[in-house]
């Protein structure tokens, strides 16, 4: 009983991440046999764990004259969603915290974005996947332009929500879209504003 139990826990376990691995290929192409062990090694949040960050992960490519950088940064607890959401005086404090006009850490901006944004949350709380995978795309362009010859960066969250509904995709989509932002500023003293650049792939 004891191994046939643990066998279906690793079956779950697996499809889990397959689920998770294909909703990425939606807006990149993952290195998959990175992300499985990244997220086979990192595992899933627990049932009282509203997310699982990852381990240090980064896949690099190149495509219309960028260079796209992947990384698979935490899996979310569907399950948890509604607990995990900021609502009221909490989430007009953590909107000030984060704001985009001072934050360095495009991680701590796009996980306090999403847990205020009650739209994303209902899409995750109804999800048939007890889990998302939350990523972040880097898309840097390969050849500067301007006086100063730099190179234009965009950073996007990656919100990977397996088997989810035209409509509910599409409130993730306009979520990516909304939050991407763009990295600019001079050498030590680097700044992030909001763009609204549509992402590839959406």
């Amino acid at each position: 009983m004891g191994i046939a139990g643990t066998g279906e826990g690793t079956r779950l376990k697996n499809n889990y991440i397959d689920d998770l691995i294909h909703s990425v290929a939606r807006v990149v192409k993952p290195n998959v046999p990175l992300l499985k062990d990244v997220l086979v090694i990192g595992g899933m949040p627990d049932k009282t764990q509203n997310l699982q960050y990852l381990s240090y992960n980064r896949d690099t490519t190149q495509a219309r004259g960028l260079s796209c950088e992947f990384s698979a940064v935490a899996v979310i607890n569907n399950r948890r969603a509604e607990e995990w959401q900021l609502t009221g005086y909490p989430k007009k404090i953590s909107r000030w915290l984060f704001s985009s006009r001072w934050a360095r850490n495009p991680l701590d901006l796009f996980l306090n974005n999403l847990r205020c944004n009650p739209a994303v949350i209902s899409v995750l709380a109804g999800a048939s996947s007890n889990f998302t995978l939350l990523g972040i795309l880097t898309e840097t362009e390969l050849h500067g332009s301007g006086l100063t010859n730099r190179r234009a960066q965009y950073i996007c969250p990656v919100v990977a929500v397996p088997g989810i509904e035209v409509a509910a995709l599409q409130t993730i989509q306009a979520f990516e879209s909304a939050n991407q932002i763009k990295k600019s500023g001079i050498i030590g003293f680097q700044l992030y504003r909001k763009t609204g650049r549509q992402m590839a792939g959406t």
